[in-house]
């Protein structure tokens, strides 16, 4: 089966770097279909390592890679999702995400409002290490690391959720300015959540 389909979109990310290139890329895999592809433009000399990395970390696959001039071209595919490199990275996802629902079910029942807003990451990695940094740098901001909802995206995912929509704004410019990529804020509206509007 050919992964490549002939719809392409273009992501100008020029004069952007690493972390807002790599959530601004992220945000248009949320919305396209697997298979499509997508041609990303840079100007960033660093990009390569830290799409590989992504790529890698997703499930997506870097089909052409292009210095043309100034002007890096890409083109990625998105992929099915996250694909374990062996048997230990496997069973490390499967119980991450049987902790994860079992975390989501007790905070559904008993703490519906501590995921009021959820904060997306590229990738569950990034979202893992963001949340790790978080518990060692003793930070103020209560919040949760669960799996991300199915309005959100259907492939597997986390996300943090927090109590308010000051608190999710807060915890999105502390890991953006501490170079993670953190994607989006969601909202919590009748059941279902909604892009915040930035």
């Amino acid at each position: 089966m050919d992964m490549k389909d002939n719809t392409k979109m273009i992501v100008d990310i020029r004069g952007y770097s690493c972390p807002i290139s790599l959530a601004m890329i992220a945000k248009t895999f949320n919305t396209i279909n697997t298979g499509q592809n997508v041609e990303i433009l840079s100007d960033d000399e660093t990009i390569h390592k830290d799409i590989e990395q992504w790529c890698l970390e997703t499930g997506n696959i870097l089909y052409d890679f292009v210095i043309d001039k100034s002007v890096i071209r890409m083109e990625i595919i998105k992929g099915k999702g996250y694909k374990p490199q062996n048997i230990i990275d496997f069973i490390r996802f499967i119980l991450l995400g049987i902790r994860l629902h079992i975390k989501k079910l007790f905070i559904s029942l008993f703490k519906p409002d501590a995921a009021m807003c959820l904060l997306t990451f590229v990738s569950v990695a990034e979202g893992i290490r963001a949340h790790q940094w978080l518990e060692d740098s003793n930070n103020k901001i209560t919040c949760a690391l669960l799996p991300v909802p199915d309005d959100i995206t259907s492939h597997c995912g986390v996300v943090m959720g927090v109590s308010s929509e000051k608190q999710a704004n807060d915890l999105f410019a502390i890991l953006q300015k501490n170079q993670f990529k953190v994607e989006n804020i969601y909202i919590r509206q009748n059941y279902t959540y909604k892009p915040l509007t930035r």
